[in-house]
């Protein structure tokens, strides 16, 4: 007997119903297109469509990326120009967002990291566990992942976010403000930051609906200012980004900063 399937399972008119949700809901606001413009992430959260979960966590991402861990992307270049010579003086580096270890694989491939160095992750937990495995797996003693508060507070000479602030509900200042031990050494890169307001729009990751921050930029380098660091480098990646109906919070590219303690 012949029966209609929709990802390997036999159709009932649930699952009917449950596929024509995803093609309408996936033409409407396509992979990593963003809707709407709020002030908080808790707004955000409570306009996202009920068609699937709201949260990185959920999104099953420990297994994105992996084409990445074998070499170095264009855009990581101002990054590990900077970096090179932060090593210098630093021990210890803390990622904010850096899945399971993208940057840590990719970078040592150009960068000879310092004896003694240890490089932390913060990420969501399932991503966290999966880096942890993989590290097992290749042997990586020095790659770290903040599972607990004590790890987290820490920090690290050097601290880096790349394509992650924009998740976060807490600024980059506050956290960096609330280390232990003061970073030396601040890069950010791959931010949605333009001249206009602050917001919070609603990402479409695929099997997930995030929350995702767009700063306004004199605000998010004087953040840092404020808190004793000194911009000495920014850099912008080309990319484009609108919010349908939404025409001023339209920009063409992301930010990348270097700061240094002063």
């Amino acid at each position: 007997m012949f029966f209609l399937q929709w990802n390997g399972k036999p159709l009932t008119l649930t699952r009917v119903f449950q596929a024509v949700q995803v093609r309408v809901r996936d033409r409407l606001q396509p992979i990593n297109e963003v809707r709407g413009v709020y002030a908080t992430f808790a707004e955000a959260a409570a306009a996202a469509p009920r068609t699937k979960p709201m949260g990185y966590d959920s999104a099953d991402a420990g297994r994105w990326y992996a084409d990445k861990l074998t070499g170095v992307q264009l855009e990581d270049y101002p990054v590990l120009y900077w970096l090179k010579s932060a090593l210098a003086d630093s021990s210890s580096l803390f990622e904010i967002g850096g899945h399971v270890g993208v940057a840590y694989y990719g970078f040592s491939l150009v960068l000879e990291y310092p004896r003694e160095f240890t490089w932390t992750i913060l990420d969501v937990p399932s991503v966290m566990a999966a880096g942890e495995a993989l590290a097992r797996e290749r042997g990586r003693t020095n790659l770290r992942f903040a599972h607990d508060g004590a790890s987290a507070a820490r920090g690290g000479d050097v601290v880096l976010a790349a394509g992650a602030l924009q998740y976060l509900e807490t600024d980059l200042a506050t956290i960096v403000a609330g280390f232990q031990y003061r970073p030396k050494h601040v890069l950010i890169n791959v931010t949605p930051v333009y001249d206009g307001p602050t917001f919070v729009t609603i990402q479409n990751v695929g099997s997930v609906y995030c929350a995702y921050r767009i700063f306004n930029r004199g605000e998010f380098v004087g953040s840092l200012e404020s808190i004793g660091y000194r911009l000495v480098d920014s850099w912008a990646k080309p990319r484009r980004f609108r919010v349908p109906g939404h025409p001023d919070k339209a920009f063409d590219h992301y930010s990348g900063f270097y700061f240094r303690a002063e």
